[in-house]
């Protein structure tokens, strides 16, 4: 039986990574004046771990798929600037949200295009 819908699962997943991903920056952001603040993030590779479980090779000229395990989820972790001033360490942080919300929009924009073409499919090729 063909996954219909498979791929749109994946590509939920990911925009709760990112949307996940830009409430540990906001609060970066939000806290870069607080002292002893050190800046978070979440980790991508247990978010790409989780995102591709249950993907299979298809055919034997395809890269194999990584083993995730079934509590995989995203990680927080510490990331700080080393004798960075809180002007660099804001500057930074702000181009993560920016990287961060164009990949949601792609994302997003993905799931879109996705469902207009399942749409499409489902009239028949029909408006």
């Amino acid at each position: 039986m063909i996954e219909v819908f498979g791929s749109v699962e994946r590509l939920e997943r990911l925009l709760d990574y990112h949307l996940q991903r830009h409430a540990v920056l906001s609060a970066n952001v939000a806290n870069v004046e607080t002292p002893g603040y050190v800046s978070q993030d979440l980790s991508f590779q247990d978010a790409l771990a989780a995102a591709t479980s249950g993907v299979r090779r298809t055919d034997p000229r395809h890269l194999p798929a990584t083993p995730a395990s079934a509590s995989a989820g995203t990680e927080i972790f510490e990331d700080p600037v080393a004798g960075a001033d809180r002007g660099a360490v804001l500057e930074r942080e702000m181009a993560k949200v920016s990287a961060n919300s164009v990949r949601y929009e792609m994302a997003a924009e993905l799931v879109r295009r996705k469902l207009a073409l399942l749409r499409y499919a489902a009239s028949d090729g029909g408006a």
